[in-house]
């Protein structure tokens, strides 16, 4: 089951600059350990998604923060290990640049490292299977060295957000569309479907996620097509309906 842990009072922090309105903390895990920590509040549904998606994305083998439940009323909120990585969009320092040819060149350059981090192929497969449309820069954690994958809220049928793979998308936008899409597909034929239901038991029943994982379970069999298909070739694009 997922761990529970309590957040250090006047600990919270604002965190980041998404809209999810996440806050950096300190928490107290039920073995008396503390730890650094980023913690969401929002609807239940953004709540299951987040923490279903860390479990399930973790048990796949990308680096997603250990996840917890923080218990509030009326339900919990969502806190996961903060190691301390900045983003892309922090780390190449792109929320000072003005819009023009220096802010466009520096996202280029953010998009470039993105596709080109070890487990981006399996990071945008997985974006497919959980049907994540919100993978951006600042969700991208990066040291220099090691990534880190974060932010899942808006998956799983969350929010509004326009059908993407976002990750696709900056390897087209930077030339990289071979090198993504081959090992993407890849990682998309491998991906162990036993891992979905045995995600959703780790979250408690009342938040949902078994409906969570019969979406995942639904879409898992068609990633690697979907994944083909965000990356048209010159004859689809004169192809008819």
């Amino acid at each position: 089951m997922i761990q529970t842990a309590a957040i250090v009072p006047g600990s919270e922090r604002p965190a980041g600059d998404g809209s999810t309105g996440a806050a950096r903390c300190a928490i107290i895990l039920p073995d008396g350990s503390r730890r650094a920590a980023v913690v969401k509040r929002g609807p239940i549904g953004q709540i299951a998604a987040e923490a279903f998606a860390a479990l399930l994305l973790r048990a796949w083998g990308l680096p997603v923060p250990q996840p917890f439940l923080v218990e509030e009323d009326p339900h919990p909120a969502f806190a996961s290990a903060d190691d301390g990585y900045p983003s892309l969009k922090q780390r190449l320092g792109l929320h000072g640049l003005p819009p023009g040819e220096q802010r466009s060149r520096a996202e280029w350059v953010a998009c470039r490292i993105a596709v080109g981090l070890r487990t981006a192929p399996l990071a945008a497969a997985a974006d497919e299977a959980i049907a994540n449309h919100d993978r951006n820069l600042g969700n991208i954690l990066w040291d220099g060295a090691s990534e880190a994958w974060i932010d899942h809220a808006y998956a799983l049928g969350q929010g509004s957000l326009p059908d993407a793979n976002k990750l696709c998308d900056m390897a087209r936008a930077v030339q990289a569309s071979e090198q993504l899409l081959r090992s993407a597909v890849a990682q998309a034929l491998a991906l162990n479907r036993d891992a979905v239901e045995l995600a959703a038991q780790e979250v408690p029943t009342h938040l949902g996620a078994h409906s969570l994982a019969t979406m995942v379970s639904q879409r898992i069999a068609n990633v690697a097509n979907a994944l083909i298909s965000r990356f048209p070739t010159p004859d689809d694009l004169f192809s008819g309906p």
